[in-house]
């Protein structure tokens, strides 16, 4: 009996040993892998991976170039010789038709109005002189205290002298006509661009004083490729205009300080297509745009502007990755991105691009919605390597 207990025990005892040593082996098996699969991901590269998903852009024309002009300016000049006595407007001011801009003072002109007034004034004498003469002459003619001649004769002379005074009213008129020109209006409503002549300085008949133009909405062109057009079309018909800051800070015409609240930057404008030649629907090349610019600010200067970038106002909702993504094969002619299998492997997949801002690309095919993409750069990379991912942020 106790033969038999003894024995129980001792097989109690083995089994358990058994189990310990087998769960032992399965611990350290299992440690050692976890072990093995830490030194192994220490030697992959670890690299940022986004996610594609659906996000709001806009469709995006880097470093593009365009012209813009002013579609009508004109230089306003003296009429009349004289001394710019004052100027009421200064550069980059806007001027209604009509407004004052300047007075000119000639005083040959002035003692040729005092003179001309005189000189009315004396055959306003004469006139009247005349006129009494006839009324006492008509009394003795009708008493024949005078001849029917003399009588006819102060007649004749009353109205001349109403000839002589209608005359110096008409050089008068005609001096005072010169003495309007002296003020210098605007013909129409236009900006202030420049000012050519000092207050006090003598100028001639001719002389070109100011130059105004319409400068709120100015008219731009540029030539643009046939796709980039595309995807500028594809979203809505009104666009912005972005131009390099330092392009507009050394400006030739000052800024006037009363800016309006457009809500866009300094540095930004609306603008909207007028014309494309030849149309959007042709598969030409290249397209001539033509543009109409808004500048309430006048902060655009009439001139040529390259390395701008041209994005649509509006927004889209689109699956897209992150621009750095997105590689170019330029053998090939296409697209592509790296991308991870279910092993961590890269693995290189053409895509087809759509529209782009400036950090996110549309992606017609090529990816779905979260698939992971590769933010690196490719040249160290082999299709197939096994890799470590940290998550990008976008």
């Amino acid at each position: 009996m106790n033969a038999q207990k003894y024995l129980k025990i001792a097989i109690a005892g083995v089994i358990g040993i058994v189990v310990l040593v087998v769960g032992y082996g399965i611990y350290i098996n299992e440690a050692s892998r976890r072990h093995i699969d830490k030194m192994e991901a220490a030697r992959y590269t670890v690299l940022p991976v986004a996610y594609a998903d659906y996000r709001d852009i806009h469709a995006v024309i880097l470093n593009a170039s365009i012209t813009a002009r002013a579609p009508w300016s004109i230089d306003i000049t003296a009429q009349y010789e004289g001394v710019l006595r004052d100027i009421y407007v200064s550069p980059s001011q806007q001027a209604e038709a009509g407004t004052v801009l300047a007075v000119m003072e000639n005083k040959d002109l002035l003692a040729q109005i005092a003179s001309a007034e005189a000189d009315i004034e004396g055959a306003r004498a004469q006139l009247l002189n005349a006129e009494q003469r006839v009324s006492r002459y008509a009394y003795l003619v009708e008493y024949n205290a005078i001849s029917r001649q003399e009588y006819d004769s102060a007649i004749a002379q009353r109205d001349a002298s109403r000839a002589q005074l209608e005359n110096k009213i008409a050089q008068r008129d005609l001096v005072h006509s010169e003495e309007d020109k002296m003020v210098i209006s605007a013909p129409q409503t236009a900006t202030i661009v420049q000012v050519y002549r000092e207050a006090g300085k003598y100028v001639r008949a001719g002389e070109a004083l100011f130059m105004m133009a319409d400068t709120r909405t100015l008219n731009g062109f540029s030539v643009m490729p046939h796709e980039s057009l595309k995807k500028l079309l594809s979203i809505g018909n009104r666009f912005i205009l972005e131009i390099r800051p330092h392009r507009l800070t050394n400006k030739t015409y000052p800024i006037s300080p009363d800016l309006p609240d457009t809500g866009l930057k300094l540095n930004q404008f609306y603008m909207t297509i007028a014309r494309i030649v030849p149309d959007a629907q042709a598969e030409e090349d290249f397209h001539e745009v033509y543009w109409d610019v808004e500048n309430p600010s006048g902060i655009l200067e009439p001139t040529y502007y390259d390395g701008v970038t041209i994005m649509s106002k509006d927004t889209t909702r689109v699956l897209a990755v992150p621009t750095r993504s997105i590689h170019r094969d330029k053998k090939a002619g296409t697209s592509f991105v790296y991308t991870l299998d279910g092993d961590s492997r890269l693995t290189k997949r053409e895509v087809v691009c759509g529209i782009a801002d400036n950090e996110l690309t549309e992606i017609i095919s090529g990816i779905g919605k979260g698939e992971p993409v590769v933010i690196a750069d490719p040249s160290g990379f082999t299709a197939g390597m096994k890799v470590g991912v940290s998550d990008y942020e976008f």
